[in-house]
Protein backbone atom coordinates (compact mmCIF):
# COMPACT_ATOMS: atom_id res chain seq x y z
CA UNK A 1 0.00 0.00 0.00
CA UNK A 2 1.70 3.42 -0.85
CA UNK A 3 0.91 6.05 1.28
CA UNK A 4 -1.40 9.73 0.76
CA UNK A 5 -0.10 12.89 1.26
CA UNK A 6 -1.63 12.91 5.20
CA UNK A 7 -0.13 9.10 5.93
CA UNK A 8 3.16 10.45 4.76
CA UNK A 9 3.20 13.28 6.85
CA UNK A 10 1.87 11.41 10.08
CA UNK A 11 4.66 8.92 9.61
CA UNK A 12 7.56 11.94 9.76
CA UNK A 13 5.79 13.39 12.54
CA UNK A 14 5.78 10.05 14.49
CA UNK A 15 9.25 8.98 13.66
CA UNK A 16 8.25 6.14 11.03
CA UNK A 17 9.57 7.96 7.69
CA UNK A 18 12.75 10.19 7.70
CA UNK A 19 12.72 13.16 5.97
CA UNK A 20 15.25 16.61 7.54
CA UNK A 21 14.88 19.23 6.42
CA UNK A 22 11.09 19.06 5.78
CA UNK A 23 9.95 19.24 2.20
CA UNK A 24 7.12 20.07 0.03
CA UNK A 25 4.42 16.86 0.46
CA UNK A 26 2.82 16.20 -2.67
CA UNK A 27 -0.77 13.65 -2.77
CA UNK A 28 1.17 10.60 -3.34
CA UNK A 29 5.21 11.71 -3.30
CA UNK A 30 7.69 14.22 -1.51
CA UNK A 31 10.30 16.63 -3.96
CA UNK A 32 13.75 16.02 -3.25
CA UNK A 33 16.27 18.55 -3.76
CA UNK A 34 19.72 18.96 -4.80
CA UNK A 35 22.77 19.73 -2.63
CA UNK A 36 25.58 22.20 -2.60
CA UNK A 37 27.03 22.30 -6.28
CA UNK A 38 30.51 21.03 -4.21
CA UNK A 39 28.79 17.30 -3.96
CA UNK A 40 28.31 16.91 -7.55
CA UNK A 41 31.25 14.37 -8.82
CA UNK A 42 32.32 13.12 -12.00
CA UNK A 43 33.94 10.23 -12.86
CA UNK A 44 37.55 10.41 -13.82
CA UNK A 45 38.43 8.45 -15.94
CA UNK A 46 42.07 9.44 -16.33
CA UNK A 47 42.73 8.33 -13.55
CA UNK A 48 41.16 4.97 -14.42
CA UNK A 49 43.36 5.02 -17.52
CA UNK A 50 46.51 5.43 -15.29
CA UNK A 51 45.66 2.82 -12.88
CA UNK A 52 45.06 -0.10 -15.78
CA UNK A 53 47.91 1.24 -17.37
CA UNK A 54 49.92 0.08 -14.52
CA UNK A 55 48.23 -3.58 -13.90
CA UNK A 56 48.48 -4.34 -17.44
CA UNK A 57 44.64 -3.92 -17.68
CA UNK A 58 42.72 -2.44 -20.90
CA UNK A 59 42.33 1.07 -20.10
CA UNK A 60 38.89 1.62 -19.52
CA UNK A 61 37.43 -1.44 -18.51
CA UNK A 62 36.20 -1.84 -14.68
CA UNK A 63 34.95 -4.93 -13.62
CA UNK A 64 31.70 -3.53 -11.80
CA UNK A 65 30.49 -6.48 -10.07
CA UNK A 66 33.93 -6.98 -8.41
CA UNK A 67 34.24 -3.11 -7.55
CA UNK A 68 34.36 -1.61 -3.82
CA UNK A 69 32.07 1.27 -4.71
CA UNK A 70 33.86 2.89 -1.40
CA UNK A 71 37.36 2.51 -3.05
CA UNK A 72 36.63 3.59 -6.21
CA UNK A 73 34.64 6.54 -5.37
CA UNK A 74 37.95 7.36 -3.36
CA UNK A 75 40.04 7.04 -6.70
CA UNK A 76 38.10 7.73 -9.59
CA UNK A 77 35.40 10.61 -8.00
CA UNK A 78 36.19 13.93 -9.63
CA UNK A 79 34.58 17.89 -9.54
CA UNK A 80 33.38 18.56 -12.12
CA UNK A 81 36.04 20.78 -14.18
CA UNK A 82 35.42 24.51 -14.12
CA UNK A 83 35.84 24.97 -17.99
CA UNK A 84 33.97 23.80 -21.38
CA UNK A 85 36.86 22.83 -23.27
CA UNK A 86 34.06 21.27 -26.07
CA UNK A 87 34.94 17.99 -25.45
CA UNK A 88 33.77 17.38 -22.09
CA UNK A 89 30.08 16.09 -21.18
CA UNK A 90 30.04 18.08 -17.59
CA UNK A 91 31.30 20.95 -16.27
CA UNK A 92 30.59 23.48 -13.54
CA UNK A 93 30.18 27.77 -14.48
CA UNK A 94 30.11 29.15 -11.13
CA UNK A 95 26.97 27.53 -9.15
CA UNK A 96 25.98 25.89 -12.18
CA UNK A 97 26.40 22.21 -13.41
CA UNK A 98 26.05 21.97 -17.09
CA UNK A 99 25.23 18.19 -18.60
CA UNK A 100 25.62 18.28 -22.14
CA UNK A 101 23.50 15.32 -24.12
CA UNK A 102 25.36 11.54 -22.87
CA UNK A 103 26.67 13.78 -20.19
CA UNK A 104 26.47 11.88 -16.53
CA UNK A 105 27.32 13.11 -12.73
CA UNK A 106 26.41 11.71 -9.52
CA UNK A 107 24.75 14.80 -7.34
CA UNK A 108 23.21 14.05 -3.37
CA UNK A 109 20.15 15.46 -2.23
CA UNK A 110 19.64 18.42 0.29
CA UNK A 111 17.48 16.04 2.23
CA UNK A 112 18.29 13.36 4.35
CA UNK A 113 15.76 10.23 3.47
CA UNK A 114 14.90 6.66 5.08
CA UNK A 115 13.28 4.89 7.74
CA UNK A 116 14.76 4.46 11.55
CA UNK A 117 17.20 0.99 12.11
CA UNK A 118 14.71 -0.30 14.53
CA UNK A 119 11.44 -1.13 13.93
CA UNK A 120 11.16 0.18 10.38
CA UNK A 121 7.91 -1.03 8.47
CA UNK A 122 8.34 1.45 5.63
CA UNK A 123 9.97 1.36 1.82
CA UNK A 124 10.79 4.67 -0.33
CA UNK A 125 11.03 4.64 -4.36
CA UNK A 126 12.82 7.12 -5.70
CA UNK A 127 11.94 8.74 -9.50
CA UNK A 128 12.70 11.47 -11.90
CA UNK A 129 9.91 14.40 -12.11
CA UNK A 130 7.94 13.67 -15.83
CA UNK A 131 8.65 17.15 -16.75
CA UNK A 132 12.15 16.77 -16.29
CA UNK A 133 12.20 13.64 -18.28
CA UNK A 134 10.65 15.03 -21.26
CA UNK A 135 13.57 17.07 -22.05
CA UNK A 136 15.95 14.02 -21.73
CA UNK A 137 17.37 14.18 -18.23
CA UNK A 138 17.31 10.76 -16.52
CA UNK A 139 17.58 10.53 -12.52
CA UNK A 140 18.45 7.47 -10.90
CA UNK A 141 18.47 4.96 -13.60
CA UNK A 142 18.57 1.26 -12.59
CA UNK A 143 18.35 1.79 -7.75
CA UNK A 144 14.71 3.29 -7.05
CA UNK A 145 14.19 1.34 -3.71
CA UNK A 146 15.34 2.93 -0.19
CA UNK A 147 14.98 -0.46 1.76
CA UNK A 148 13.54 -0.57 5.04
CA UNK A 149 16.00 0.43 7.90
CA UNK A 150 17.88 2.05 5.53
CA UNK A 151 18.39 6.46 5.93
CA UNK A 152 21.28 9.07 4.06
CA UNK A 153 21.32 11.49 1.10
CA UNK A 154 20.38 9.82 -1.89
CA UNK A 155 22.98 10.14 -4.89
CA UNK A 156 21.40 10.68 -7.74
CA UNK A 157 22.59 9.05 -11.31
CA UNK A 158 22.08 11.98 -13.52
CA UNK A 159 21.98 11.40 -16.62
CA UNK A 160 21.38 13.62 -20.34
CA UNK A 161 19.62 11.87 -23.07
CA UNK A 162 18.10 14.68 -24.98
CA UNK A 163 19.12 17.43 -27.16
CA UNK A 164 19.79 20.39 -24.25
CA UNK A 165 22.67 21.08 -22.57
CA UNK A 166 20.73 20.86 -19.05
CA UNK A 167 21.37 23.55 -16.29
CA UNK A 168 21.53 22.42 -12.86
CA UNK A 169 22.07 24.04 -9.61
CA UNK A 170 21.43 23.50 -5.72
CA UNK A 171 17.70 23.53 -4.69
CA UNK A 172 16.39 22.09 -7.97
CA UNK A 173 13.53 20.07 -8.09
CA UNK A 174 14.45 16.78 -10.43
CA UNK A 175 13.86 14.03 -7.89
CA UNK A 176 11.09 12.23 -5.76
CA UNK A 177 9.97 9.75 -3.83
CA UNK A 178 6.61 7.66 -2.81
CA UNK A 179 6.56 6.13 0.21
CA UNK A 180 5.02 2.16 0.41
CA UNK A 181 4.27 -0.04 3.91
CA UNK A 182 6.08 -3.50 3.83
CA UNK A 183 4.06 -6.38 4.80
CA UNK A 184 6.39 -6.99 8.11
CA UNK A 185 8.98 -5.43 9.70
CA UNK A 186 12.18 -7.12 8.04
CA UNK A 187 14.12 -9.25 10.30
CA UNK A 188 17.76 -8.40 8.84
CA UNK A 189 19.18 -4.67 9.97
CA UNK A 190 20.87 -3.01 6.76
CA UNK A 191 24.44 -3.01 8.77
CA UNK A 192 23.52 -7.20 9.03
CA UNK A 193 23.28 -7.14 5.38
CA UNK A 194 25.59 -5.27 5.07
CA UNK A 195 24.71 -2.01 3.02
CA UNK A 196 27.54 -0.07 1.42
CA UNK A 197 25.77 3.28 1.21
CA UNK A 198 23.45 2.81 4.96
CA UNK A 199 23.90 6.16 6.69
CA UNK A 200 25.65 8.06 3.50
CA UNK A 201 26.80 11.61 3.82
CA UNK A 202 28.32 11.62 0.22
CA UNK A 203 28.06 10.10 -3.05
CA UNK A 204 31.00 8.48 -2.07
CA UNK A 205 29.16 6.03 0.42
CA UNK A 206 29.04 5.24 3.72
Amino acid sequence: MFLSDREMAHAISCGRLIVNPPTKIGPTSIDLHLDKVEEAKVWDIDALRRQNREHGLPEFELRVAQANYGNMSKRYHASPPSEDDGIIKVFRREKKIIVKPFGFVLWQTKEQVGTPDKDADLICFIEGKSTRARTGLLVHMTAPTIHAGWSGHITLEIGNLGPFHIVLEENDVIAQITVAQVSSIPKISMEQFGSATHRQSNVGGA
